[in-house]
């Protein structure tokens, strides 16, 4: 039996492929839902600039209700 060249085979190729789902989308009512506010927010034009991580934590803290930390 001849020996393999171990430094000639690419790890990647070692690795088991992922399984892949044969459809794609939203698969209940749940998904659905957050799969259309992230198209929603994604269509909705350019994005904010921000100074600082501060600026956009504060940001994210006054537009969601309940998050008072």
């Amino acid at each position: 039996m001849p020996l393999l060249n171990l430094k000639a085979i690419d790890p990647a190729e070692l690795m088991p492929l992922p399984e892949v789902p044969e459809s794609y989308g939203p698969r209940n009512e749940e998904e659905k839902r957050v799969y259309e506010l992230v198209k929603e927010a994604l269509d909705s034009g350019p994005g904010m600039t921000y100074a600082s991580v501060a600026d956009l934590i504060a940001d994210l803290r006054a537009g969601i209700p309940g998050l008072d930390t």
